[in-house]
C-alpha cells in the first residue's frame, strides 16, 4: 500500500510581506516625544548663568518634582532677572505665585523642591529675595546649584 503524505503549512514556501510602514510611523512618534521632552528640559536651565564653584556639593538623583530658578546678572544695570521654569521676571515675588501653581500640578507635595541656579556674581541680596519668594509659597525643599571644578564656567 501507498503511503499519503500530509501537506502542511511549513511545507509550501508562502511568502508573507510584513508592512513596515505603522512600525516606522511609530518609532519616529516615539523619537519626535523623546526629542521634545529632552528639549523642553534643556530650556529651563539658563546658559547665561555662571554657576559658583563648591567643594563639596551632593548630585541630585531624583529630577521630578523640582522647579528651576535661573538668576542672570546684569553688571551695567545691577539688577537680576529670575528665570522661573523658562519665563522671565524682573520682580521675585511673580514667582511665588507660579511656584505655587506648580506645586499644585505636581503630585506630591512632599517631593516638590526649588532649585536655586544663582550666577556667581549676583550680591546675596539679590539671592535672599528669591528665598523669600520660595518661602512665601510655602516649599521647604531649597537646593542651590554648583559647579565641583573651577574651571568649569557652566552647567
Amino acid at each position: 500500500m501507498a503511503r499519503q503524505t500530509k501537506e502542511t503549512f511549513m511545507d509550501n514556501e508562502v511568502f508573507v510581506p510584513i508592512n513596515l510602514g505603522p512600525m516606522i510611523d511609530c518609532v519616529m512618534l516615539l523619537l519626535l516625544y523623546y526629542i521634545n521632552c529632552s528639549t523642553i528640559e534643556v530650556n529651563r536651565v539658563s546658559k547665561d548663568v555662571v554657576l559658583p564653584f563648591a567643594q563639596q556639593g551632593l548630585k541630585e538623583e531624583n529630577t521630578s518634582g523640582r522647579f528651576i530658578v535661573s538668576m542672570e546678572w546684569n553688571e551695567g544695570l545691577y539688577e537680576a532677572t529670575y528665570v522661573a521654569n523658562g519665563v522671565k521676571m524682573r520682580d521675585p515675588r511673580e514667582m511665588t505665585d507660579f511656584i505655587n501653581r506648580s506645586k499644585k500640578l505636581q503630585g506630591n507635595p512632599k517631593d516638590f523642591r526649588v532649585v536655586i541656579r544663582a550666577d556667581r556674581k549676583i550680591p546675596y541680596e539679590f539671592t535672599q529675595q528669591a528665598m523669600a519668594a520660595v518661602a512665601d509659597a510655602d516649599v521647604a525643599n531649597v537646593l542651590f546649584s554648583t559647579v565641583e571644578n573651577k574651571d568649569t564656567d557652566n552647567q
